[in-house]
């Protein structure tokens, strides 16, 4: 027998999947209100309903997680204490965040509510898990990328609560790190609106069947439990939020039972019936059991189609006048819906009208009957026997056990006492008189008090004190048992009850203005073949090169040289996702890069953030626009923890006045470049072709053949994909100047060649002279005018 609290972390989009996720044995069940969540269409919780799901869940012993894993902007800030105010004074557990600003919120106004950093937030290695630990948080949900040996690196060194991803849909795009949604459709994923673009189809070169490009399948880890618990994690979650209460609670059963077994020390075995009962809840072609021992790969994706595929039941042996037959390969009931999917995709449905058994020839009336052939699959996305078991189950009522006395005595008051072991209440109820004939029994007492219909409770003891001949009315045992349980409901859930106090805030001290008439000319380069085009170029002022490219340069030191010897300012753009690799090639070059021969960093993630501040880095640190600040408490979150000075990058996703809100008027604003949509572990061109190890640009393509461009970036192991139009904001400068006057205005360069940069660098130079010529015929704003809901 193993002692160690793990905890199954349950998704409830409503009361009846709370209900499914408590009764089925979830530990901890997460939601969100109708705020601030990242899941803004799913059926999220009402003030009334989220305050009754905490007492819910704290008479049952769980606990409830508030999902505010979004990023705020500066307007919403207050409203966002507000919302929280109801949840922490009902008794809140914990609240799920992504963004520094929030916990900076949190930590001020809640300083006793837990604080989770959300996978959100892309925690990838130790550095960033120390960091959110500092601003406050307790427990660290990781990147769903991480192996399990960066997972026990953040656990030894952290030293916190380690909650991991264990079943459910998977994201194509580093959680956190996906402007896809918003870019395409003005709905952030980042601010809980994300239109699942990764299940739409994508078309590359030589594709063929294979659409959805960035579509991976569901994770399943039952198998693999033993390992991850063992590599230090604490809290499995479960993915599903969007889900009905079916799939909620078979899941969380499901998981409840194999943590059980992992915990009672016996033979761990997957039964193969619990694989398939999760199959046929929902699958896209299989499970994964995701990145935790492997890096990537073609067997984790979904490529074909995105959506349920359930499991194979037959295929067509043959089709006769409106018919068609198979061989039954599993167990049919009447009501399974069966699916046949055509050769131009289309979905054929046929509901089974009997039971058949396995090995059975069966006969069904088919549809569309041209589009059929023989040999095509026949799957059942829908299994008539488990839904009607699982609903027989969530009519159930969670009860929780009592130990129970009463004492019946006539000349004094009745008396119940009742207590699960932990609380112990007592009700009384009015004076018993002598009976006249017949007093009453133990028996029958009993057998009503234990009629607890609707409550909570269940009496797994009762003891009957009576005396003398006591005249006990069925009305009087119903009031007391009714107090007795009220008592218990009040002493379980009061005990969490807090009272909020208004305190001051920190103060938000604003950016200075810049000292300088006028804003610097960046570039910032993905690709070093284009450091001549832009040394050129004497109006550029500084440069950010890209560390990427940089460390496979036999004298990388010398292409520095090259910069500041012209008396331009030289700073390294580190990678957007870094990881155990990108450290470990960090540290041993630390010497030269936190050196005085750098002005400064591009820091474009929490765990270079992290290690900049673990190293004591005093120089200038320029936080890329993916350091999220939508919102002032997020820039002095994370300026608290520089030695040196910190600059900031407006957001993509701010409109024009939600950046002005800002006052950051030391700050870079991108006007032009293409901008990454996704970084993703996965490859697409390893998943369509194979890995040649040769970084290149593809091109993909959506169903309305809008293009984007992907970038294999091998020597991190990363996929890069970018918006097909370029921002560009030039045409937008006086504004810029005259509400934001940022200090810098940068040109980020990726795939252009040395004369498209050529063009681009004279379009942003004339900027400063009143033009606008737009280097380029097809460019978007972004969200510059639009905003991002």
């Amino acid at each position: 027998m193993k002692k160690r609290e793990i905890e199954v972390l349950a998704p409830a989009g409503s009361m009846e999947c709370l209900r499914a996720a408590v009764l089925n044995g979830a530990d901890a069940v997460y939601l969100s209100g109708e705020m601030f969540g990242a899941r803004a269409y799913a059926g999220n919780f009402k003030k009334e309903e989220l305050c009754e799901a905490i007492d819910y869940a704290h008479i049952f012993g769980k606990k409830i997680f508030l999902t505010i894993n979004t990023l705020v902007k500066e307007t919403e800030s207050r409203q966002l204490i507000e919302f929280l105010i109801p949840y922490y004074e009902q008794g809140l557990d914990a609240v799920i965040i992504q963004d520094p600003g929030v916990i900076r919120m949190v930590r001020e106004h809640f300083p006793d509510l837990e604080i989770h950093a959300s996978t959100q937030m892309t925690v990838t290695g130790v550095n960033s898990a120390r960091l959110v630990k500092r601003m406050g948080a307790k427990r660290v949900v990781p990147a769903r990328e991480l192996s399990l040996e960066e997972i026990r690196e953040i656990k030894e060194a952290a030293k916190m609560d380690i909650e991991c991803f264990v079943h459910g849909a998977l994201c194509y795009c580093y959680s956190g790190q996906c402007f896809m949604s918003s870019m395409l459709g003005g709905r952030s994923g980042n601010r809980g609106r994300c239109a699942g673009t990764c299940r739409l189809p994508f078309y590359g070169k030589d594709s063929g069947k294979n659409k959805y490009l960035l579509s991976l399948k569901d994770l399943c880890t039952i198998e693999q439990l033993p390992e991850i618990l063992d590599h230090g994690v604490d809290s499995l979650k479960i993915e599903g939020r969007m889900k009905g209460a079916r799939y909620v609670g078979e899941v969380t059963r499901i998981y409840r039972k194999y943590v059980d077994l992992y915990l009672s020390g016996k033979e761990y075995k997957v039964d193969p019936q619990d694989k398939k009962i999760l199959m046929e809840l929902f699958n896209r072609g299989g499970f994964t059991d995701g990145y935790y021992n492997r890096y990537h790969g073609r067997d984790m994706m979904s490529m074909e189609r995105p959506d349920h595929q359930g499991i194979l039941i037959g295929k067509i042996q043959s089709i006769k006048k409106g018919t068609l037959s198979f061989t039954s390969m599993e167990k049919i009931h009447k009501g399974d819906v069966l699916q046949i999917r055509t050769r131009d995709e289309e979905n054929i449905e046929l509901t089974s009208p009997s039971d058949w058994e396995k090995g059975d020839f069966v006969t069904l009336n088919g549809q569309k009957m041209k589009k059929l052939s023989v040999g095509m699959k026949i799957m059942r996305t829908r299994n008539m026997e488990l839904v009607t078991r699982i609903d027989g189950i969530l009519q159930q009522k969670k009860k929780e056990k009592l130990k129970g006395k009463v004492t019946l005595c006539p000349g004094r008051c009745a008396k119940l006492w009742i207590e699960d072991g932990e609380i112990s209440v007592s009700a009384e109820g009015p004076v018993i008189e002598e009976a006249k004939k017949h007093g009453a029994r133990a028996d029958e007492v009993r057998r009503q008090l234990e009629k607890t219909g609707e409550t909570h409770y269940e009496f797994q003891e009762l003891e009957v004190e009576l005396s003398g001949q006591a005249f006990v009315p069925g009305s009087v045992l119903k009031k007391l048992r009714r107090e007795a349980f009220s008592r218990m409901d009040e002493e379980k859930t009061g005990r969490y009850r807090r009272q909020y106090r208004r305190m001051e805030p920190d103060t938000v001290q604003e950016d200075k203005p810049s000292k300088e008439r006028e804003a610097r000319f960046s570039v910032s380069l993905e690709s070093l073949e284009l450091l001549d085009t832009i040394l050129n170029h004497p109006k550029v002022e500084d440069i950010y090169l890209p560390w990427r490219q940089l460390k496979q340069e036999a004298d990388p030191e010398h292409i520095v040289r090259r910069v500041t010897e012209t008396g331009r300012k030289c700073y390294l753009m580190l990678p957007q996702i870094a990881r155990r690799q990108q450290i470990k090639e960090l540290d041993q070059a630390k010497s030269w890069i936190l050196s005085e021969k750098i002005d400064g960093l591009i820091i474009r993630n929490l765990e270079e953030y992290g290690w900049a501040l673990e190293a004591g880095y005093g120089g200038e640190m320029i936080l890329d626009y993916m350091m999220y600040a939508y919102n002032r408490k997020a820039v002095m979150e994370y300026k608290e923890y520089a030695r040196g000075d910190v600059r900031m990058t407006y957001p993509e996703e701010c409109s024009l006045e939600e950046m002005e809100e800002l006052n950051l008027e030391s700050a870079d604003l991108l006007i032009y470049g293409y901008l990454p949509l996704m970084v993703s572990a996965q490859c697409v061109k390893e998943n369509l072709h194979r890995c040649d190890g040769r970084e290149q640009w593809m091109t993909i393509q959506d169903r309305y053949r809008k293009k984007f461009f992907v970038h294999s970036c091998c020597s991190d192991c990363v996929n890069e994909i970018y918006n097909g139009q370029p921002l560009w904001l030039g045409g937008e400068i006086e504004a810029v100047c005259r509400r934001l006057r940022p200090k810098a205005y940068r040109v980020h360069l990726t795939k252009e060649t040395p004369k498209e940069a050529e063009l681009v660098l004279k379009a942003a130079e004339e900027v400063w002279d009143g033009k606008d010529h737009a280097p380029v015929k097809d460019y978007t704003k972004g969200h510059f005018r639009r905003g991002a809901l």
